[in-house]
């Protein structure tokens, strides 16, 4: 296992290096011009003097190679340089930004669980009646909802109708409520039409005969013989739901006015702002491939067969 690990985090290390060239140079190939927005936002005039002065600051006028070799090594040690517009250490602004990015995550996260797993098992215990048909019907819907325009749409009911909750900003947990539910309603959803599809294809195997001819009720039978066995795909979708909950943060925390790195990310992009996007891309892929690993090696330690398999290669 530490084998495949060390393996794992090595292909990590390549998919980083790959992507940091990928957005380096997709960012200065694709007409953008963050020296524009530098000026508008200092209110200066645009100068052929005040613009080559501009790029010599930002090491703009050297050849783009260049550029990203001096990058490159400065990001080794986690240092994504200054932003454009606010002169400010960009590793220093996502670590401030990042808690409260990582709260909404976080939440998302357990509301995907504690909503997915009972609706999902309700779901197969009841096939093909009522509670399935109202929950299928809710997951329908949610999974065609976007997560902007119901942000919107709760914002609408709940903050401006009802009045219960903050629209905007941090006052307290409250304020995390709207916002979670907006990120994670889409993959609670999915979550729970996987649950209930695994579970349906499981209740199949002869296991669950034998255990319906011991006696047992059928909620056992649901939760304890079902239930786990199925959970070993779920766990996999699992991690793929991190990575969904990042890029919805990105919109949503730009909607409720929470300052998170997806907040601080989407000014990024909008001023064209190389230094954040370059460290937001980075981020975000660390992020991602490190719940993969982290999921594949759940995996291995649920299902013995797949621990087995990598001993093998």
């Amino acid at each position: 296992m530490i084998r495949y690990i060390f393996y794992r985090i090595f292909h990590i290390v390549i998919i980083l290096f790959f992507t940091s060239i990928f957005i380096f140079f997709l960012l200065r190939l694709n007409n953008t011009d963050p020296i524009a927005q530098y000026l508008i936002h200092s209110n200066l005039p645009s100068t052929p003097e005040i613009i080559e002065e501009i790029k010599q600051q930002f090491g703009l006028d050297k050849p783009i190679i260049e550029q990203y070799i001096l990058w490159f090594k400065n990001a080794i040690f986690l240092d994504f340089g200054n932003s454009y517009i606010t002169n400010r250490p960009v590793t220093q602004d996502f670590l401030t930004y990042l808690s409260n990015s990582l709260l909404l995550i976080f939440f998302g996260f357990l509301f995907i669980i504690i909503g997915s797993i009972p609706l999902g098992i309700l779901s197969a215990m009841y096939k093909d009646r009522l509670p399935d048909f109202i929950i299928r019907v809710f997951c329908f819907i949610g999974v065609c909802i976007p997560n902007f325009w119901l942000a919107f749409l709760l914002i609408i009911i709940f903050c401006i109708y009802l009045e219960w909750l903050p629209p905007l900003g941090i006052d307290g947990i409250k304020s995390f409520i709207l916002p979670c539910i907006s990120i994670s309603l889409m993959s609670l959803c999915i979550n729970t039409r996987l649950i209930r599809s695994n579970m349906l294809e499981v209740k199949k195997d002869r296991h669950i005969i034998y255990a319906h001819l011991r006696g047992l009720s059928n909620t056992k039978i649901s939760i304890k013989h079902i239930f786990f066995n199925a959970i070993i795909p779920i766990v996999t979708a699992l991690g793929m739901h991190i990575g969904e909950l990042i890029g919805a943060a990105l919109i949503i925390e730009t909607i409720f006015a929470i300052p998170g790195i997806g907040f601080y990310s989407l000014q990024g992009i909008v001023n064209h702002d190389y230094p954040i996007i370059q460290c937001f891309v980075i981020l975000m892929c660390l992020v991602f491939t490190l719940c993969n690993l982290f999921v594949d090696i759940l995996y291995a330690f649920l299902d013995p067969r797949v621990y087995k398999n990598i001993q093998e290669d």
